[in-house]
């Protein structure tokens, strides 16, 4: 009994340990590549894994981008588990944990105890060695922050109510760090557009001298597929996702991500098939380009967690009309619109309309990088894209 009681305490010390440093690298953080990179230790000192994937993500697709980790998970699941997210029926897909705003949960309780119903359990964790499967997302209202799948050895233990207790309570507190430095400083988005030409199956064909560089700014470890083409995980899980819309799968998320590279600048990728002359699916063409300030304007507002109506008197902002203009598209008095305009001032730490442009439009889009970021190597396995 009293070894029983030993045990129990130093696990209750071994995760409040974690939720200080969890709690802390999400307040203090500088980039998100530092809070994502921040999070492999405290996980994996209190939940006991052998394997993660940790990622910021797009929060109005749910699609992965800035700093993702993949730590001890074999290169040869990259593919077929991309495949398994965006192509294939499975339980807990990080989409629909989203949208019904489900707690942090496992493959086990999903199942109600038979995981073997999982794809996903049986073609991939079993045959690498892996078992249980906790996963999650870093959600705040509407907008999906991050990520996690985190799983353990064949043999091990599911995760219990205390583990899952600990991860919710972090789930906001991680959501809103991700939030917090989504909106860091970062450079120029000069250049032109970049193509790159896949067939159906996600192998290159092609792609233009622009595109090859902007995807060298990416973060996730290169997927190959047939005759070593390779491409940088962000940029074919895209290439899925155009390829599940062209199926009808029309649940999946929309083909397009904005993110941060890895040095510092937005950049957004879009899908699209292209089509024989009878309208045939023929392949599938990307194009990655420096992000708009226009596209990056949402996922600002969201990141300053502005009201529905902050939201539409900052979109009329953007446009440059008076403050009586704005009142009568929105159909509010004028004292009405300069408060909001007054919270939105306050939630964004700028002091006039002008500030506050410059802010959303320069700042965000036009601004040098200001931290250090973790190597490659350090997020996601080897420069040649095997994983740690």
């Amino acid at each position: 009994m009293v070894r029983h009681e030993n045990s129990a305490f130093r696990r209750l010390r071994l995760l409040a340990g974690a939720e200080r440093r969890v709690r802390e690298v999400s307040a203090d953080a500088a980039s998100t590549a530092e809070l994502i990179n921040g999070l492999r230790a405290p996980f994996n000192d209190a939940l006991g894994l052998s394997g993660m994937l940790l990622s910021a993500t797009d929060p109005h697709t749910t699609t992965l981008g800035t700093a993702t980790v993949v730590e001890h998970l074999p290169g040869a699941m990259s593919v077929p588990w991309m495949h398994n997210e965006f192509l294939e029926d499975d339980f807990n897909k990080f989409a629909e944990l989203h949208r019904t705003r489900a707690p942090a949960t496992t493959l086990h309780r999903a199942t109600q105890g038979r995981p073997q119903l999982s794809p996903r359990h049986s073609l991939l964790h079993r045959p690498h060695g892996l078992g249980p499967e906790l996963r999650t997302t870093f959600s705040l209202g509407d907008a999906c922050w991050g990520v996690a799948n985190l799983v353990r050895e064949v043999h091990d233990e599911d995760f219990d109510e205390v583990t899952l207790d600990w991860l919710e309570r972090l789930r906001p507190v991680i959501a809103a760090g991700i939030r917090r430095t989504t909106v860091t400083a970062t450079h120029p988005g000069a250049g032109v557009p970049g193509v790159v030409n896949l067939d159906l199956t996600g192998s290159v064909v092609s792609m233009t001298a622009d595109a090859g560089r902007m995807l060298a700014d990416l973060w996730l470890c290169p997927f190959v597929e047939e005759h070593d083409h390779r491409l940088p995980g962000e940029a074919y899980m895209i290439a899925t996702l155009t390829r599940a819309r062209a199926e009808g799968r029309r649940r999946t998320p929309p083909p397009v991500t904005r993110l941060h590279g890895r040095s510092g600048r937005w950049l957004t990728i879009r899908g699209d098939c292209t089509l024989t002359a009878d309208g045939e699916p023929s392949g599938i063409a990307l194009v990655i380009e420096p992000s708009r300030p226009a596209e990056i304007l949402p996922l600002m507002i969201s990141a300053y967690g502005l009201t529905a109506r902050e939201r539409e008197v900052l979109i009329e902002l953007s446009a440059g009309p008076t403050t009586g203009e704005i009142a009568t598209r929105l159909l509010i008095s004028e004292h009405t619109v300069r408060d909001h305009i007054k919270a939105i001032l306050a939630k964004t730490g700028t002091k006039s309309r002008g500030e506050l442009m410059s802010l959303l439009f320069d700042h965000h889009a036009h601004s040098a990088p200001t931290a250090d970021r973790p190597s490659r190597k350090g997020l996601h396995g080897t420069p040649d894209g095997t994983q740690a």
